[in-house]
């Protein structure tokens, strides 16, 4: 069995992306870590937040790990609160072993004031990143890791430091095996419209979908969803700050979901892993 360290920007973004491949991994026996790079306190006010017991305990189904999740710098904000008490009730949904926040800001989309907040990801660079997250990824004997496409699937810096993180501790900690989270360019005209290209719209130019992703070709891993997908849409439910319960995407029929959410694909280098075993 291996440990697969997931690598994501903002909570939500574990579950939209890789949620199916994560609870598919740790139901065949894998050792799934999550490690969340900023604290998304740009995101959306929680209208209804669904508010965690006081102290640090993981919720039911998180086994116990040898590093947790960092308290906030600013325990204050209500958003960045919400979003770090949301991200560990999905990853409990997933099966997730192992959470990790580290301490840096959400730094907003391309030319939001906030990339220049000395205490974002997008201020700091991957280097400051990978020194924040290696003491516990090393405690973890990770054999692969999942970060992003180069271009952060979409373009959005927190997403394109996540990219540059992943290669980082890959390099670190002697990873041979590296997986690119993307998502599938031309599939995306074919169903409902993707969060992903709700995020990506603001101050698009109508070719939003000529830049998401990678194309079919270069795609060498899909991951369907399969039994996984009814935990995929409660872990994305988990975050109801930014996927409110009477979201779009909540309401879609079965079918419908399954055909926008049910793959998740990548891109690997190195040997084949144990992504490519699930199909």
């Amino acid at each position: 069995m291996a440990t697969v360290a997931f690598l994501h920007a903002h909570p939500d973004d574990e579950a939209i992306f890789t949620g199916a491949t994560m609870a598919r991994l740790a139901a065949a026996g894998h050792r799934v870590v999550l490690v969340v790079a900023t604290d998304g306190r740009l995101g959306s006010p929680a209208a209804d937040p669904l508010t965690a017991p006081e102290g640090d305990a993981p919720p039911a189904g998180v086994r116990p790990a040898p590093w947790a999740v960092h308290p906030l710098d600013h325990p204050g904000d209500d958003v960045a609160r919400h979003r770090r008490d949301e991200t560990r009730r999905a990853a409990a949904l997933l099966g997730v072993a192992a959470v990790e926040v580290l301490r840096f800001r959400d730094s907003g989309m391309a030319g939001d004031p906030a990339n220049h907040d000395p205490d974002s990801l997008w201020t700091a660079g991957a280097g400051a990143a990978a020194e924040a997250a290696l003491p516990a990824l090393a405690a973890e004997q990770v054999d692969v890791v999942v970060t992003y496409d180069p271009g952060g699937i979409y373009g959005h810096p927190d997403h394109v430091r996540v990219a540059e993180l992943g290669w980082e501790l890959a390099r670190a900690l002697d990873v041979p095996t590296v997986y690119e989270a993307t998502v599938d360019r031309e599939h995306l005209h074919f169903v409902e419209t993707h969060l992903v290209e709700e995020a990506a719209l603001a101050g698009d130019l109508g070719l939003v979908r000529s830049r998401l992703g990678t194309p079919t070709v270069e795609i060498t891993t899909v991951v369907t969803a399969g039994a996984a997908l009814d935990t995929k849409r409660a872990a994305m439910a988990a975050h109801r700050s930014q996927i409110p319960p009477d979201s779009a995407v909540l309401a879609l029929p079965d079918d419908r979901f399954g055909a926008t959410y049910g793959l998740e694909w990548y891109v690997r280098h190195g040997p084949p892993g144990p992504l490519d075993e699930l199909g």
